[in-house]
């Protein structure tokens, strides 16, 4: 998911808000991990989710939508930013991930 957070929304707010779906998404099947990233030439975000299969993310995604430990993190994204999208891995170095 790539997506910018509202404007006056700070750092350490993000931060918290980042960490609080940590807890979600660790107890969803198929998860396997997580990690967000700031562009830096334009401040946007990536949220960047492994899943074990596409089905196992789809559940995630829907099921995120009315978990309360998600909605400080959903405050903070301008909606009209926010894009998701789902890849297959095709290619990866060092081969062996580490999950």
């Amino acid at each position: 998911m790539t997506f910018r957070t509202h404007d006056g929304v700070l750092e350490q707010q993000f931060d918290e808000a980042v960490r609080a779906v940590d807890g979600f998404l660790a107890e969803q099947p198929g998860f396997l991990s997580r990690q967000v990233l700031t562009v830096e030439a334009d401040g946007s975000r990536v949220d960047l989710v492994w899943w074990e299969d596409l089905a196992a993310a789809r559940a995630a995604a829907e099921a995120i939508r009315t978990d309360p430990r998600a909605a400080s993190f959903m405050s903070c994204l301008d909606p009209d930013s926010v894009r998701m999208s789902h890849a297959r891995l095709t290619h990866a170095r060092p081969e062996q991930l580490p999950w």
